[in-house]
């Protein structure tokens, strides 16, 4: 897919830019600050479990199972086997509130790199592409990662009309059948969950690990410290329009203040739900974050 001449270099998302990602995808990161946040505990890494008996000596104490334990008033341990090949599943949001970007990129484009980075990462597993967009899109794909990639070009492009999607993330999701075992890997806006997309991440967090990926614009955190910025809220009686001066001290405070605490209610909401949790800055690219470590996903 080339590099459409309409399109802006900040805009344009094109297959060159994301197969010049392997060359970095899979090199391990420089030490550096985390914006890696644990949630609950995932699965053993590597085994599949496999069935439940009574504890007997030399089993793992590790594995044992405190909940069914408590219950029948004697110890249980779970029992695993290994995992040959971990699939892969990764689910895109590619809906309008992506296509925003006050600096150097639309939050879209930045997750289609991320999940062209994970697609390199994990090349050599099964791995299934969902793009959740106008029309939602599932591919699966092993070995050759090509086609995979020219799908997130072309479904990228697809949502620059910014048009409403016919179903939420939520919808997306509950149509997803995960295999027994399998890695869920989200990338989406950094906004707090609706309850029904907390629901469904609830019941597969049941069986699955769950890596989240939040995209947070600099906008989004603070305003600039000069200059005043016309926005239009629309609302069901009419759309509103008025300011956000960045150069009030007092309001460009309360500005920020708000952030926070909406940054923080996804992250009281996500934690208990995901076994990590990922904040990717947009104002900055995406090989310079993964190199540092700071989303770095083993």
């Amino acid at each position: 897919m080339s590099l459409a001449p309409d399109l802006h270099p900040d805009i344009a998302l094109s297959l060159p830019q994301l197969l010049k990602i392997r060359y970095w995808a899979k090199a391990p990161p420089r030490a550096g600050r985390s914006s890696t946040e644990r949630g609950k505990p995932g699965r053993t890494p590597g085994l599949t479990f496999r069935e439940l008996r009574a504890y007997q000596a030399g089993d793992e104490v590790r594995h044992i199972d405190w909940r069914v334990t408590a219950r029948l008033g004697r110890p249980y341990t779970r029992l695993y086997r290994e995992e040959q090949d971990q699939a892969h599943w990764l689910l895109l949001d590619l809906s309008p509130a992506m296509y925003f970007g006050s600096t150097m990129q639309l939050k879209a484009r930045l997750g289609c790199e991320l999940a062209a980075a994970l697609i390199w990462r994990h090349e050599k597993q099964h791995n299934t592409l969902i793009c959740h967009g106008i029309a939602p899109h599932r591919q699966s794909q092993r070995g050759n990662v090509l086609p995979q990639l020219e799908s997130l070009c072309h479904h990228y492009r697809q949502g620059l009309a910014r048009q409403p999607l016919s179903q939420t993330l939520a919808d997306t999701l509950g149509q997803t059948a995960l295999p027994h075992g399998a890695r869920l890997t989200v990338i989406t806006d950094h906004r707090p969950c609706e309850s029904a997309l907390c629901q469904r991440l609830q019941q597969l967090s049941l069986r699955h690990d769950i890596h989240y990926w939040q995209i947070r614009d600099p906008l989004e955190a603070t305003l600039p410290p000069s200059g005043v910025l016309p926005v239009t809220i629309n609302r069901a009686s009419a759309p509103y329009q008025g300011w956000l001066d960045g150069q009030h001290s007092g309001f460009s405070h309360r500005y920020q203040q708000a952030a926070e605490q909406q940054l923080q209610l996804g992250r009281q909401q996500l934690l208990p739900l995901v076994q990590r949790l990922y904040l990717l800055d947009n104002g900055r690219t995406l090989q310079q974050q993964w190199q540092e470590g700071l989303c770095h996903q083993g």
